[in-house]
């Protein structure tokens, strides 16, 4: 951005925080491949797999795992352009970098650490800037997609507790997006130049990069948010198709993108995500013994597809970013 420059931290300080970062990642990793390892009712998953006529869901599963991340990284890709000239490359590397992070962080906090990872200094309120926008394209898919999905699937549930008809929701999730379109760009616009100079950050660059965003560019993004969103939610129905719980594709899929509406607005740690989208999941397609099953070992082999296999090659991207730090 700004050719000034972004003095928060000195160069030293930088390598030392990279090098540290490398560790954590490590250690994150080893310790989601332990616990799932743990808890995985390995038993429930052998005898799924001792089923050959359910092997095409797994595969399909991880097919999938590249088209999702690939989505991710293009519509990043589209958000950025406005504010840094990075090839698709070095998108698509960021982008794993900051799965490999997320996975020991709430939500999407560690998605953009790992992203600023690969980038100077100067960058990073650019990377920081264009992740939110990203961030708020998601929720056109949750307003859109998993909105919709929640009130179909979990209206009889939220109708008793409340005292009118559920189906005065129903449009509450357009209305939320309407309005975030209407005042989203001025309250990024706000921050940014409440930023501007403090900390020595030199945010000029950036607040006219911000002011070029249109309409046109977040609905862009926001139909590459809308499909990956759909290749997620597919991907669990498949897994569950696996692990023997056949439900309808419809409705199964609605309440897919409800359950994942329902955590994305919970900041928990990964592990207890897990355990809240499972604990739906169980809430909507049944308690029993074999529901269950199929509905824990789905959530957990789909952060395994996700996640884990993907923050293999992202751990060596950020290990790679420290090297090329201490050789500055």
């Amino acid at each position: 951005m700004s050719k000034g420059g972004n003095k928060i931290f000195s160069s030293a300080v930088r390598k030392w925080l990279l090098r540290l970062l490398g560790v954590a990642v490590l250690l994150a990793f080893c310790y989601h491949v332990h616990r799932l390892t743990a808890t995985l009712d390995w038993s429930e998953f052998s005898r799924a797999l001792a089923r050959p006529e359910r092997w095409k869901y797994l595969v399909l599963a991880i097919l999938l795992m590249p088209v999702n991340w690939l989505l991710e990284a293009k519509k990043w890709h589209l958000l950025l352009q406005g504010f840094l000239p990075w090839s698709f490359q070095k998108t698509l590397k960021a982008t794993i970098a900051g799965v490999t992070v997320s996975a020991a962080t709430p939500n999407r906090v560690g998605e953009i650490g790992g992203r600023m990872t690969l980038a100077t200094k100067e960058e990073w309120p650019a990377v920081v800037t264009s992740s939110i926008l990203g961030s708020a394209c998601q929720w056109i898919a949750f307003l859109l997609l998993a909105w919709p999905g929640l009130m179909w699937t979990a209206g009889p549930l939220v109708q008793a507790r409340i005292g009118f008809p559920v189906v005065y929701l129903w449009p509450l999730g357009p209305v939320v997006l309407v309005v975030g379109f209407a005042l989203g760009k001025g309250v990024l616009l706000g921050i940014a130049k409440y930023l501007n100079g403090r900390w020595g950050l030199d945010n000029t660059d950036l607040i006219a990069a911000l002011r070029q965003v249109k309409a046109g560019l977040i609905v862009h993004a926001g139909c590459y948010a809308c499909l990956r969103f759909s290749v997620y939610c597919m991907q669990l129905y498949v897994l569950l198709r696996f692990f023997g719980l056949a439900l309808p594709l419809l409705k199964t899929l609605a309440g897919i993108a409800g359950i994942y509406l329902v955590q994305a607005g919970i900041p928990l740690p990964p592990g207890v995500n897990l355990a809240l989208r499972s604990e739906l999941g169980i809430q909507l397609w049944g308690g029993s013994a074999g529901a269950a099953a199929a509905t824990v070992l789905a959530f957990a082999t789909l952060f395994i597809v996700n996640v884990l296999l993907p923050a293999l090659p992202g751990y060596w991207a950020v290990a790679q970013t420290t090297h090329d730090a201490d050789t500055d």
